[in-house]
């Protein structure tokens, strides 16, 4: 009977004992259920402060990027500022010049004024002289152009196809290539008056100011006036007559437009042959005075010679 009864306290007791582990196991599995939920609170509370964290770390690094954008536009902006600055104080030295120099023309302004106005009558002056030299020059260039006429009316009485100053009709059609054009293409027949006939056709057409075959080209730069050799009457006389009655017609149609392009008739001009241009008034009258005293000359001893055979 001791020994059941000493069973018995023995299982009460390991029964108090699984009841006492029971409840320390129950507490410690409610502490690890506590340090769990803290646990996973403090590790969503890393997580957040990490999103934090990297949120901080963008923003800090727009914020540095920020920076630096308005550090670099502040640079341009200082330095355009300074260019500003610049040109500004060039501008102002350029308005100061600008200003000396006005001032300097007003004070001669003033100073020409006021010689203008003391020598009022000295101006009136020079202004008749002014006006009777260019009276003097009109009625000067008169006379030479009279002179000239005068020259050309006595040299058209001369018939010296060897003297180098004779008179030229400006823009006359030369015949000689449509005699040649003539007799190259039938010897037989009145060629002559055939050619004579075509040069003066040529010379009518010449002389018809609404034909106008010219065109205008750019040369060295300006704009000028040339032959239209696509001009459907010269094209015809270049391919029935040939090349050279083509050029006498084109140099006496270049000849019309320089000494009559309104008329455009032929223009009786005194004429250097030996240089190939206008000869001038004085290369006339020398010619005129040699021509003279040769003749004269020429009759002294002719009457020289008449006496002496009189006298033998």
């Amino acid at each position: 009977m001791e020994d059941q009864g000493h069973d018995c306290n023995e299982l009460q007791k390991l029964r108090k004992l699984v009841a006492k582990l029971a409840m320390e196991i129950d507490a410690k599995n409610m502490r690890l259920f506590y340090m769990e939920e803290k646990y996973d609170q403090l590790s969503t509370a890393l997580k957040s402060m990490a999103m934090d964290k990297r949120k901080l770390q963008q923003d800090h690094a727009r914020e540095i990027e920020r920076l630096q954008s308005v550090i670099l536009n502040s640079e341009k902006t200082k330095l355009e500022l300074d260019n500003q600055r610049k040109e500004v104080e060039l501008r102002a030295k350029e308005v100061d010049e600008r200003e000396i120099q006005i001032k300097s023309k007003h004070e001669k302004l003033d100073s020409l004024m006021r010689e203008l106005e003391e020598g009022g009558d000295e101006l009136q002056s020079l202004e008749s002289l002014n006006q009777t030299l260019i009276s003097k020059e009109r009625t000067t260039n008169v006379e030479l152009q009279d002179a000239r006429k005068a020259l050309i009316r006595t040299l058209q009485g001369i018939n010296d196809v060897e003297a180098d100053i004779r008179i030229k009709r400006m823009g006359e059609v030369q015949i000689k290539p449509f005699r040649d054009a003539c007799l190259k293409k039938s010897s037989a027949g009145d060629w002559q008056m055939r050619a004579s006939t075509i040069c003066s056709s040529w010379q009518d057409i010449l002389g018809n100011a609404s034909w106008h075959p010219f065109k205008n080209r750019v040369v060295n730069g300006k704009l000028q006036e040339v032959i239209d050799e696509d001009d459907g009457k010269l094209k015809e006389l270049r391919g029935g007559w040939g090349e050279e009655a083509y050029e006498v017609v084109i140099k006496a149609l270049m000849e019309l437009n320089d000494y009559n392009p309104s008329g455009r008739f032929v223009v009786s001009e005194l004429w250097n042959y030996k240089e190939g241009r206008r000869a001038s008034l004085k290369e006339a009258i020398e010619y005129l005075v040699q021509r003279w005293t040769a003749k004269s000359m020429k009759r002294k001893r002719s009457q020289a010679q008449t006496q002496n055979t009189t006298a033998v």
